[in-house]
């Protein structure tokens, strides 16, 4: 429930979500010129990025993140007028070249989303949106108990979590099954296993929060403190992907791995895959193309574990419900049609379609509705970061605000 009334019933854009990609369509949105703007969040704490990936080493270089911040005229207000020292200022004192911690990327975040909301035009409402129709070219939008507002833009910058599975069920019923977010949190991890005995875990998938998962759980296993005595096993399809960089662009800019993650993964992870790794704690299996192949390989595996990590991917958060009015039923009066389910996004334009037509002033942005690309070897990724998301919503902006 919000804890705030809304001071209008009507603004020139509605953007909901203040993580990462809520930032960036708002600070588009006033580069742009845009103002009237009601910005929506339950906690305003600068998403999953801010709140659950702090201790996770950013993909990203410090370098990259300075110029998505110095591209915008606003965030440049922003940090003019913060205090100091800042998260800026820690990162400028980086090598442009090196990657951070995400608890820089995500002070810098915060440092951003705080400035925003004190800016002119800028309303900040602690809420949830519940449901939005589309009436003509306006957006009546429905927040917790407020009144309905109205909005020719309504951006959805609602996020994305991780994909669970119960495919261990026929292999091993009884596995604890871990939770991904806070299994990339080096900190608290020990306190999800015994003490007293010894642990195997199952790791599906090697993308990056996997590795991320197994140089944690490897980790932990190696520490004096709160060391818990574990054994991984890396079920994987492919080989690690690591980002190159060349001259014309970085090959698998998106999907392969950077920074310290990629160094860990390159001295613990790159022999052969079955293989022990020195200590016997870390071992990579690769998993058949076959269904049959790959339940003889689980059922070989799987009964020996005790829990299991599923990091497999991450899907978008639920939208609001999201109505359009029709027109033609029997008496003549215009119904609505429920579309959240049905609309697809466009990752060029960042706008939804249906039925092949744009939907008239909703657009997306941020993890669930990233800008796909090509990297210079061709291969088609879906460009996800907060520098990313920068950049589409600069690309995009004058059809938002026009």
């Amino acid at each position: 429930m919000t804890n705030n009334t809304v001071k209008q019933r009507h603004y020139n854009a509605i953007v909901v979500g203040a993580g990462p990609g809520g930032l960036a369509t708002i600070v588009s949105l006033l580069d742009g010129g845009l103002t009237s703007i009601l910005w929506v969040d339950r906690k305003f704490g600068g998403g999953r990025l801010n709140e659950l990936y702090r201790e996770i080493s950013s993909n990203t270089k410090t370098g990259t993140y300075l110029d998505a911040v110095h591209s915008s005229p606003t965030c440049c207000h922003i940090v003019e007028s913060a205090s100091h020292p800042n998260a800026v200022d820690e990162m400028e004192q980086i090598n442009r070249e090196d990657t951070c911690q995400l608890s820089l990327a995500g002070d810098l975040v915060q440092l951003l989303v705080d400035g925003v909301i004190g800016m002119e035009g800028i309303e900040k409402c602690l809420g949830e949106v519940a449901e939005a129709r589309l009436d003509d070219s306006t957006w009546h939008v429905q927040i917790d108990s407020q009144p309905t507002l109205t909005t020719p833009r309504l951006f959805l910058c609602t996020g994305s979590y991780p994909l669970t599975s119960d495919l261990h069920k026929p292999y091993n019923p009884n596995l604890t099954v871990l939770d991904l977010d806070h299994s990339m949190i080096k900190s608290t991890l020990p306190s999800l296993f015994p003490n007293d005995k010894p642990s195997v875990v199952a790791v599906i998938g090697n993308s990056h929060s996997g590795i991320l998962c197994c140089r944690n759980l490897y980790e932990i296993s190696q520490q004096e403190k709160d060391r818990r005595e574990l054994k991984i096993f890396n079920f994987r399809r492919r080989e690690i992907k690591f980002a190159e960089y060349r001259e014309d662009g970085i090959v698998y800019d998106n999907t392969g791995l950077k920074g310290s993650t990629a160094d860990w993964a390159k001295e613990h992870m790159l022999d052969n895959a079955n293989d022990n790794d020195d200590d016997g704690v870390l071992r990579q299996i690769d998993l058949p193309t076959d269904a049959e192949g790959e339940a003889k390989v689980y059922g070989e595996y799987l009964p020996q574990c005790t829990h299991i990590i599923y990091a497999i991917g991450y899907s978008k958060s639920p939208y609001p419900k999201l109505f359009s009015a029709t027109c033609g039923d029997v008496d003549g009066k215009n119904e609505k049609r429920r579309i959240d389910q049905e609309m697809e996004f466009d990752s060029h334009t960042s706008g939804f379609k249906l039925d092949g037509q744009s939907v008239k002033g909703l657009w997306g942005l941020g993890i669930a509705h990233p800008e796909v690309v090509d990297d210079p070897e061709g291969h088609t990724e879906a460009a996800v970061g907060m520098a990313k998301f920068f950049k589409f919503a600069e690309r995009v902006k004058d059809s938002w605000v026009k």
